[in-house]
């Protein structure tokens, strides 16, 4: 049984809950799961359809361990997303000549990593929601342990706040990616008050107690008069969630680092 899911979601919103692995501060979400993908919202339900219809376990088995660490995660998503998928291998310029020989474009990013890049369309015999035509795939190759990288730790990071305010919160956040193009991190970090770069901001609560900060929702005239900031982060020393100890060896976050349409 799926016991260590945390649901998003009412029977006043438009769409099913986006669900994903809890990130409660006695458990650990595990990105390298699938399986929760299948009880969540329609874009959730069509990624997994086609990852578990061979693409994963083509990858894993190049693969010493992977985890799929795209916003669709989390129910927050947006027509046009990545599935982005962090990809532990010993030689990522091999692996990726590999690939590339099947139709993946790659392309090395330095530090020893390389993206490879594919858009698979969703077959109608796939259990793909028949709205989603096709999606694009980025996969991140590198020796790192998959839970140092930004992707993992940001995902977390989402998650963990996802869990702490609720429907609400996770609403405001989906509006203003959907609104106004904002990645997730930044428009976590707008409703709390962080200021700076987003993806270094969002770090700066790893370690802290994120059941003592504070965010009031916006009032409806707010929403249209106000950028959104919210209450800043408070400041603990008390840790509620840790992604990872170790210092992050490459900026693979859960986007690329411009919006995509």
């Amino acid at each position: 049984m799926l016991t260590d899911l945390c649901q998003l979601g009412t029977d006043e919103t438009a769409a099913p809950a986006a669900v994903f692995p809890s990130a409660s501060p006695n458990v650990s979400p595990n990105w390298r799961r699938l399986d929760y993908l299948a009880h969540g919202n329609p874009r959730q339900r069509s990624a997994h359809a086609l990852l578990t219809a061979g693409v994963w376990d083509a990858l894993a088995a190049q693969c010493s361990d992977m985890a799929l660490v795209s916003t669709l995660a989390i129910g927050l998503d947006r027509p046009g997303s990545d599935l982005d998928i962090l990809c532990q291998h010993p030689d990522p310029a091999a692996f990726a000549a590999t690939f590339a020989e099947q139709g993946w474009q790659a392309s090395a990013k330095g530090d020893n990593i390389w993206l490879l890049e594919r858009v698979f369309p969703c077959a109608a015999d796939s259990g793909c929601d028949n709205r989603i035509v096709s999606w694009p795939l980025e996969l991140y190759v590198t020796p790192a342990p998959i839970e140092t990288l930004n992707g993992w730790r940001h995902l977390t990071l989402m998650a963990a706040l996802l869990e702490r305010f609720g429907d609400v919160f996770y609403q405001e956040v989906l509006r203003l990616r959907l609104e106004e193009g904002l990645k997730g991190e930044a428009a976590m970090c707008r409703l709390l008050g962080l200021a700076g770069d987003p993806y270094a901001a969002l770090l700066t609560l790893e370690g802290r107690n994120l059941a003592e900060l504070s965010w009031q929702p916006p009032s409806r005239d707010d929403i249209h008069t106000s950028t959104g900031a919210m209450t800043p982060a408070a400041h603990c020393s008390s840790p509620v969630v840790s992604t990872t100890s170790a210092t992050p060896v490459c900026p693979v976050s859960t986007e690329s680092p411009t919006p995509t349409s």
